[in-house]
């Protein structure tokens, strides 16, 4: 796993504590999208699903996008 890759983790992981509370929440692994981009699905301690997208160049900020296909 790249080091890119690990701080995602631990920005994402840091908005879902703060947005729930302090609730621990289920993440996908990232997935590559082969366009430059990935993707992880979470579901909070209250059962709401969040997905996220991000480019996968270094310094890019995760967002929260809609879950639906």
């Amino acid at each position: 796993m790249q080091i890119s890759q690990l701080s995602i983790f631990a920005f994402v992981g840091s908005i879902l504590f703060a947005t729930v509370g302090g609730a621990a929440s289920s993440c996908t692994d990232w997935m590559d999208q082969g366009d430059g981009t990935s993707w992880t699905t979470c579901v909070d301690d209250s059962g709401v699903q969040h997905c996220y997208k991000i480019n996968n160049t270094p310094g890019s900020t995760a967002y929260e996008v809609s879950c639906s296909s």
